[in-house]
């Protein structure tokens, strides 16, 4: 199979996108606009964001809910669940550390044949994973 379209962002690029951080590479805030409608998350990128949010490592006056889900209504991206194929590629694939978020993460882009955009050296370094960021 060749590479998909599109790109999956990890958790902290879609925060960042979302508060307008200036650690988001400009180009890549392009490639996202670019790629309106391909641009995809991981479920568990949604549970990431919530437990930020619900710990105070992200400050919003919304609710955690309400601010995940106006994120995702501002700028819609494809949330991709958690499958077997993607639990089985997280166990399965050969990986540098045990955070099972960045294991189910990084199983989706490989899945999907697209990018993950990160700035986690850790992902960047995995032989087998194309990256952006």
């Amino acid at each position: 199979m060749g590479r998909g379209e599109g790109v999956v962002l990890d958790t902290h690029m879609w925060i960042w996108f979302h508060k307008g951080d200036s650690r988001l590479p400009p180009e890549l805030a392009r490639e996202i606009e670019r790629l309106k409608g391909t641009v995809a998350l991981s479920s568990v990128s949604i549970w990431e964001a919530l437990l930020a949010i619900q710990r105070g490592r992200i400050v919003s006056s919304l609710s955690p809910e309400v601010t995940v889900r106006s994120w995702l209504s501002q700028v819609p991206m494809r949330v991709i669940p958690l499958d077997l194929e993607i639990a089985l590629l997280s166990r399965t694939l050969p990986f540098a550390h045990e955070d099972p978020a960045d294991r189910f993460i990084a199983a989706t882009a490989y899945h999907l044949r697209v990018p993950l955009a990160t700035a986690d050296s850790k992902l960047r370094a995995l032989p087998w994973l194309t990256t952006l960021g």
